[in-house]
């Protein structure tokens, strides 16, 4: 019972910021949702979560880095079979275009680290939790969604070549999706440079590490608000396919970073193998709702996977808490 009621703790002021964010979102607080919504998440990925990031890793000395890298390692093989799983499965069971399996990848893959980590991970673990954010952010962000906007993009280029319309080459393609996700990306880049800056052994000034930490410390809050807004104007939309893409995020994406963090030898129970376990069981990120809107596909399916995996959490993330 007393874990129960820790757990809990922890969990309870997460909801109550998302249900403020639904509450906000279905009122129309902010005079237009879909003007709203993309401000603050703009101030959210581009400022508050990078200083974050930046700060979390920074923190740490290089002998810890090396030996969390395991972590890196073992979130890349998880979310990658995941998101590959997934595509094949909406493609060839579920009958969707690419594109639609595309965006059902990244609902199972694209976990909410990035958004939730901080605020649950920060108060459990601390400062210390920035590295474990910053590595799932850089393998969701310079991996994952590359990967997934290469294969939307060259399918419909496909769909859309025409005799005038020249054709344009996949080398391109994958080196612009790279580009755009590791040097436009700022939560993408801060952590990478926080990475390079510690294997150097370069100590940065305290001032700045406290200017960067008072932004970041924004990010939990306003990233969960957010993610309520997203939810409340968006459609719910109840079907198998929802369900079943809904519990693999939330069930299914821990499971296997258990087994892969197992097979790469991270010891069970440490503080950097729950804080992965604890990463992989969160909701799919909102970012599902941004590229299902973009294309124009999936958008109903995608919001009710990210309203369905977000209250889920209150189980599966508080049933972890308890258990670790």
């Amino acid at each position: 019972m007393e874990h129960f009621l820790q757990s809990v703790v922890v969990v309870i002021p997460i909801i109550f910021v998302l249900a403020f964010g639904f509450f906000a979102g279905k009122t129309n607080q902010f005079n237009g949702n879909d003007k709203a919504i993309p401000i603050i998440n703009e101030l959210v990925l581009n400022f508050a979560l990078p200083c974050s990031l930046f700060v979390g890793t920074i923190s740490i000395s290089r002998v810890q880095l090396i030996d969390d890298l395991v972590l890196f390692f073992s979130l890349f093989i998880t979310l990658l079979i995941a998101y590959l799983f997934s595509l094949f499965l909406a493609k060839f069971v579920f009958k969707r275009n690419i594109v639609e399996s595309s965006i059902a990848g990244l609902a199972v893959s694209f976990s909410a680290g990035p958004f939730y980590g901080p605020a649950l991970l920060g108060s459990l673990y601390g400062v210390s939790s920035g590295v474990a954010i910053s590595m799932i952010s850089v393998v969701i962000n310079v991996f994952i969604v590359p990967l997934a906007t290469i294969i939307i993009k060259v399918d419909l280029l496909k769909s859309n070549t025409t005799v005038n319309k020249p054709e344009v080459s996949i080398y391109k393609m994958v080196g612009t999706a790279i580009y755009q996700a590791i040097f436009k990306t700022p939560f993408v880049w801060a952590p990478l440079l926080a990475f390079i800056l510690v294997f150097l052994n370069i100590k940065t000034p305290s001032v700045m590490n406290n200017s960067l930490e008072l932004i970041g410390k924004a990010t939990a809050g306003i990233a969960v608000f957010v993610a309520g807004m997203t939810i409340a104007v968006n459609k719910f939309k109840l079907t198998g396919e929802v369900l079943l893409i809904s519990l693999l995020k939330s069930i299914g994406l821990p499971v296997l970073f258990f087994i892969v963090a197992l097979a790469l030898h991270m010891a069970k129970g440490t503080p950097i193998f729950n804080q992965g376990l604890l990463l992989a069981a969160l909701p799919s990120g909102p970012m599902i709702v941004l590229l299902a809107t973009k294309y124009k596909q999936y958008q109903e399916e995608a919001s009710s996977i990210l309203a369905i995996t977000t209250l889920g959490m209150i189980i599966t993330v508080t049933a972890l808490i308890m258990i670790i």
